[in-house]
């Protein structure tokens, strides 16, 4: 019900009785016909149940959000993200603002100051759709007459932005990373490098992976639906579903993998598969700064040198690698998906296709055929060691160096620390190390017995006798 008092000479306004029992009113008009008008108005719409109270409207956003926030019921990463994109951005732009006085033109230019500042496209589209939602249960609990942000239009400059291709990695190069990675991380930085680029898992998949989801016997590989990844979120950890319901599946392992993982296995003795030295779960920014960027980087520290591989990759670019190679080595669309845990598009390919068995045999034997051939022909970038060529004491400039070489992985020509690859290549009754079969790829037509010049300067009392692989007399 609704009814017009004169609160002046020349000024009246409507009264009305909420649904609580209050009395609400709406001022400021000028005229008594004007004022019934608007009463009739009022009366209709709640008649109709669409007449939204003037009184919502002038609740500030801060306020609404106080009320919103709490029961939002999402995952505990994105709880924080929203706190932070609250506490940061919009309360700051639009905390003190009436919900009814935020207009789409206000979000627009809120939108282009912080393009301006340097954010990122999608940084900035995450705001927006923040505030989007939140002004969306505004609407629907009846504060505002509709939401602002979906009123923006779709104009503006076009975007001439190019999206630039994931760097990925031959099996070579991550053959180096993973040995550069063990020289920095120890073996258990190395075998999580080779296995996250063979099976495609992602990074809380494989920091997660339990001795109980790891089947040496059958080769497979479980990611568990509901402890299946571990979960970080400023300071905390915890296991948790994987990122997709998809990304619940069993992973067949080639069998080079299954060797690696049961000599891993046999002297590592907590349950976890990849932890740190004391067995707690390996933190990700930690591993990712000390350990994974060097190793693709590059970096030179006292005692140790890598050398530069993939520039660009990332972790879950290995990821990308791996299905580089399913589709290189002609899987099926279908056996990629199962594998990387994906959902495809197309529905009936989802539900009537298949992964045979004999399609799971030749995409592992080519993961193996890839394996067998990275660890003949490794990448190598950086500089060959030198053979001994007399016994001389050695300064310690000369000392200093030889530590930074033979703390190289195999893969670069150290012979200290030798690795996983030199192991097989004994094993298989390889005739020279890995340095000499790259030089040789250099220059096929060179005589293997003859003597071979390195690559890198050599002093002047070096010159005086010529350089021999290593491992000769």
């Amino acid at each position: 019900m609704a009814w017009v008092e004169q609160t002046g000479q020349a000024s009246w306004r409507v009264r009305f009785r909420r649904a609580a029992g209050s009395v609400g009113s709406v001022p400021g008009f000028s005229t008594r016909g004007a004022a019934e008008a608007y009463a009739d108005d009022m009366e209709t719409d709640q008649r109709r149940r669409v007449w939204i109270d003037p009184a919502g409207s002038r609740m500030t956003l801060g306020s609404w959000v106080e009320r919103w926030f709490p029961v939002q019921d999402v995952d505990p990463r994105t709880v924080d993200n929203y706190e932070s994109y609250l506490r940061c951005h919009v309360l700051v732009r639009f905390g003190v603002m009436p919900l009814g006085e935020i207009t789409a033109l206000d979000i627009d230019a809120w939108v282009k100051e912080s393009m301006e500042a340097g954010y990122a496209t999608a940084t900035v589209a995450s705001w927006v759709k923040l505030l989007s939602m939140i002004l969306n249960d505004a609407v629907e609990q009846r504060l505002i007459p509709a939401n602002p942000v979906r009123q923006r239009r779709r104009r503006g400059r076009r975007c001439r932005t190019i999206a630039r291709e994931r760097v990925w990695a031959s099996p070579e190069q991550v053959l180096r990373i993973a040995d550069q990675a063990g020289v920095l991380g120890g073996q258990v930085a190395r075998l999580l490098v080779i296995t996250a680029a063979w099976t495609g898992c992602r990074w809380g998949e494989l920091a997660a992976l339990h001795r109980d989801n790891l089947d040496l016997d059958t080769g497979r590989l479980v990611v568990d639906p509901e402890v299946g990844s571990l979960h970080e979120s400023r300071g905390r950890r915890w296991l948790g579903p994987p990122k997709t319901p998809s990304s619940a599946r069993t992973i067949a392992l080639p069998p080079f993998l299954v060797r690696l993982l049961r000599r891993h296995l046999e002297t590592h003795p907590f349950e976890f598969v990849f932890t740190n030295a004391c067995g707690s779960w390996l933190w990700r920014s930690t591993f990712d700064r000390r350990v994974l960027r060097p190793a693709i980087d590059g970096v030179r520290k006292p005692g140790v040198r890598v050398y530069p591989v993939c520039p660009g990759l990332t972790f879950h670019g290995l990821r990308h690698s791996h299905k580089t190679w399913l589709i290189a080595g002609g899987a099926p669309e279908i056996a990629q998906a199962r594998r990387l845990g994906h959902h495809l598009s197309n529905r009936v390919v989802e539900v009537y296709s298949h992964v045979a068995p004999e399609v799971e045999t030749r995409l592992l034997a080519d993961l193996q055929r890839r394996w067998n051939k990275a660890t003949r022909n490794p990448y190598s970038t950086g500089p060959r060691q030198k053979a001994p060529v007399n016994t001389r004491p050695r300064t310690a400039p000369q000392a200093q160096r030889s530590r930074l070489v033979s703390a190289a992985p195999i893969a670069a020509g150290g012979r200290d620390n030798e690795t996983d690859v030199a192991h097989e290549q004994r094993q298989r009754g390889a005739r020279y190390p890995v340095g000499w079969s790259d030089m040789h790829q250099k220059h096929p037509n060179r005589d293997r017995r003859a003597p071979v010049e390195a690559d890198h300067s050599r002093s002047l009392q070096d010159k005086k006798k010529p350089l021999r692989p290593a491992g000769t007399a």
